[in-house]
């Protein structure tokens, strides 16, 4: 059983506010200052420090943070298995950004239940960021990620690599012309909520670019991907996505891809997992169905 003093230090490392951590305790400031205190005591080292007024973790602290994320998680999963009765099932606690939980994922998972049928399934479909959250806390075993994440704090393994592209309606100025990202700053631009896969992306790939979120005179933000591409098809912008969540669409006639001068754009997907975790074998015998599924599907050209 893990000290109470390191969900204290986790809480403050999430909230920076002494106050507001001893809110969600529900006890009081010094209470929460002498917990840090003692750790540092144990640790022989500042685990928190202020520039100004602003409470920042020193690079102790952020390794301790790291431990204790995976302590927890691990705890978490110590609590499940003592408490599972012989013979159950297996459960498995995964998670899946948007593009993938929505677009790849579901034949995927299929197939594995039907070779795995001791296996029960808890679905998280989310943005990166609160996937990363669910997965810090132990409430995930494991997390399929389309955008980018600190590959310092976590382990993971590579799913696939899938092209990243921008869309039109089929009556945009822009359909079967060959642009560049500066030309369309004046198209209303479609994208998903902050924190999402998507998002980061395609924000990375402006950059590159020279170009920001700025440039652009319209943005829409929408967190649903069917309403994302209704907007599109009906010419109210241009969005940019990865291109099974259109690969439908574009077959069809209903969007268009933009042609983008010099932008041929692959990112990676990934498992992700907490480094160091006791429970390996919960999720171990997806990932090696995974990989072996993945090399048995055809090579679309």
């Amino acid at each position: 059983m893990l000290d109470y003093r390191i969900y204290t230090f986790l809480i403050l490392c999430e909230k920076m506010n002494y106050t507001k951590t001893a809110e969600v305790l529900h006890i009081t400031q010094p209470a929460v200052t002498q917990h840090i205190r003692w750790l540092e005591e144990q640790y022989h080292c500042r685990l928190f420090s202020y520039q100004g007024k602003v409470l920042r973790l020193t690079e102790k602290g952020k390794v301790l943070q790291n431990f204790a994320q995976q302590m927890v998680s691990n705890e978490i999963g110590v609590r499940a298995a003592m408490e599972q009765e012989e013979n159950a099932k297996i459960h498995l606690r995964l998670g899946a950004t948007k593009t993938i939980g929505d677009y790849i994922l579901p034949t995927l998972l299929t197939d594995f239940l039907k070779h795995n049928p001791k296996y029960r399934l808890h679905l998280v479909v989310d943005n990166t960021e609160h996937l990363l959250q669910e997965l810090e806390h132990g409430a995930l075993d494991l997390v399929m990620l389309e955008g980018f994440f600190d590959k310092k704090c976590y382990d993971y393994t590579l799913y696939r690599k899938e092209r990243f592209i921008g869309v039109c309606g089929t009556e945009s100025p822009w359909k079967n012309k060959k642009v560049k990202m500066w030309d369309i700053r004046k198209e209303p631009l479609i994208l998903r909520e902050k924190g999402s896969g998507t998002r980061d992306i395609f924000e990375e790939l402006l950059k590159e670019q020279n170009v920001t979120l700025h440039s652009f005179d319209a943005i829409q933000e929408i967190s649903n991907f069917q309403t994302i591409k209704k907007m599109v098809a009906n010419n109210l912008g241009i969005t940019f996505l990865y291109e099974p969540v259109v690969q439908e669409e574009l077959e069809d006639g209903t969007l268009c891809a933009l042609k983008l001068e010099d932008l041929n754009i692959y990112r990676e997907l990934n498992y992700v997992y907490m480094k160091n975790g006791l429970f390996q074998s919960v999720y171990q015998p997806f990932l090696e169905f995974a990989k072996k599924w993945e090399k048995q599907q055809p090579i679309e050209e």
